[in-house]
């Protein structure tokens, strides 16, 4: 099984950006009410021990579907702030995030969504072909379907899971032909939804390549790490929530790296929640959470990502670790736990 180099350890994703869609009006960088990104945001993750930086995009509505032609002033702005991240001597995965106005994995409707999947990319990889191999291609989020069986929250079907590995050839096909540093580049592909479940995971078709990592989504145990606000909710990371952990990493180690690339969790993370009738927020049990999990991942040779977006307040989508308006860190302690516990086992 091939390893990633040393430098892949921690890293941390600049969510709720540039990852913005049509619903919250397109091209509004702020439409996430998160101020606009700023090179003194990343030197404040650089400098508070991340050496990765994962920067979700959305190009759906900047682009020409007939030509896969990228908006000239947004391209302009993704190159601006992948080059503040690279200047910081980050590892930069840009990726394409939100598309599924039109990326839909059916088999049906491969013959109209390849085409236009690949003309994009073309345009992509071309714009940023000079740039060196800390910029990482990432071909997609979370592809799925929003409803039914196929929703990001089961496994699919095997017609489902098949597209995505459609899309996953295509996007490494057309990465590598058009040339220049993107023929070595690192290369990202996710299975449906980037779940770490056992079909998603077994049905996945690996190109033929030998710069592939396989990225995967764990947001798990579901009680602890959201706020449903139902009975099963809680603050705490009891002993059952660990095990939860460790069974989950279980089923990568059996399902995942037989597939022989390695594997990166490109998003984890867990929602602050106050303590039962306190002010007090349940950082201890954050932290504690941060350990279990990167002690797993770190048995398995996974770099991680966290999930950060800005917001800080109470809630089902709650990830944020720094006030990026004021650039300070809300919770060190967890920010700690990250960097200290970080991969350290890679290989050249």
């Amino acid at each position: 099984m091939r390893h990633l180099p040393e430098r892949f350890q921690c890293g941390i994703n600049l969510g709720n950006s540039l990852d913005c869609f049509e619903e919250q009006g397109p091209g509004k960088e702020t439409s996430w009410s998160n101020p606009p990104i700023s090179r003194e945001m990343i030197h404040l993750f650089a400098s508070s021990g991340f050496d990765m930086l994962r920067l979700p995009v959305t190009w759906d509505r900047h682009f020409d579907p007939d030509t896969g032609n990228v908006d000239d002033s947004w391209l302009a702005r993704v190159k601006e702030v992948v080059s503040w991240g690279m200047d910081e001597g980050m590892m930069v995965i840009l990726n394409t995030h939100h598309e599924f106005r039109w990326l839909t994995p059916e088999l049906s409707r491969l013959y109209d969504i390849l085409p236009q999947y690949r003309r994009l990319w073309q345009h992509i990889a071309a714009a940023f072909s000079d740039y060196g191999d800390g910029l990482i291609f990432q071909g997609a989020n979370e592809p799925n379907l929003m409803g039914g069986e196929n929703c990001a929250w089961g496994s699919g079907n095997p017609n489902v899971r098949a597209s995505i590995n459609a899309i996953n050839h295509t996007f490494v096909r057309t990465v590598r032909e058009t040339g220049g540093n993107n023929a070595r580049r690192w290369l990202c592909i996710p299975g449906l939804a980037a779940r770490p479940l056992p079909d998603c995971m077994k049905d996945m078709i690996m190109p033929k390549d030998d710069r592939l990592i396989y990225t995967i989504h764990c947001y798990s145990p579901d009680r602890f790490v959201f706020s449903r606000k139902d009975e099963t909710d809680t603050p705490y990371l009891d002993e059952s929530c660990v095990l939860e952990i460790r069974e989950m990493f279980e089923n990568i180690r059996r399902y995942a790296l037989p597939h022989g690339v390695p594997v990166m969790i490109t998003e984890f993370g867990a929602v602050a929640k106050k303590l039962p009738g306190t002010d007090e927020w349940n950082t201890r049990e954050r932290t504690a959470f941060v350990e279990a999990f990167l002690s797993c991942a770190n048995q398995l040779d996974i770099p991680c990502l966290w999930w950060d977006n800005n917001y800080l307040g109470s809630g089902d989508e709650y990830f944020g670790l720094f006030d990026r308006e004021k650039l300070t860190c809300r919770f060190p302690a967890i920010v700690k736990a990250l960097t200290e516990n970080k991969r350290r086992i890679g290989h050249d």
